[in-house]
């Protein structure tokens, strides 16, 4: 539990930055210490789960990548749409992301 806790605090905390390398090189390296430190967590399945929430997290607001101002920008959804769909699909992705972490990706590491 300590794993999908970590996993889900790292992908929320996407919400407070612009640059996906600013995110990145700030919080990944924090959160392999402290999985680290915990010797109940399977390094390779949360490193694993790690880099999956880095590109995953992306889709959360209108600033978290390159292409996201441009598609915010066109016009074609309004903010609070936006923001809505950025939430519910990152919900899904985060889901997604706990549930493949925690029953496939210890399968395929054996």
């Amino acid at each position: 539990m300590v794993m999908v806790a970590l996993i889900v605090v790292f992908y929320l905390l996407r919400y407070f930055f612009a640059s996906a390398t600013a995110y990145t090189s700030a919080l990944a390296p924090m959160m392999i210490a402290a999985a680290l430190a915990m010797p109940e967590i399977p390094l390779p399945v949360f490193c694993l789960m790690v880099g999956a929430a880095i590109g995953l997290g992306s889709i959360l607001t209108p600033y978290a990548t390159g292409p996201s101002p441009i598609y915010y920008g066109s016009g074609y959804l309004p903010t609070v749409d936006y923001w809505r769909l950025g939430a519910i699909f990152g919900l899904i992705f985060l889901v997604l992301l706990v549930i493949t972490g925690l029953l496939w990706m210890p399968v395929v590491l054996l």
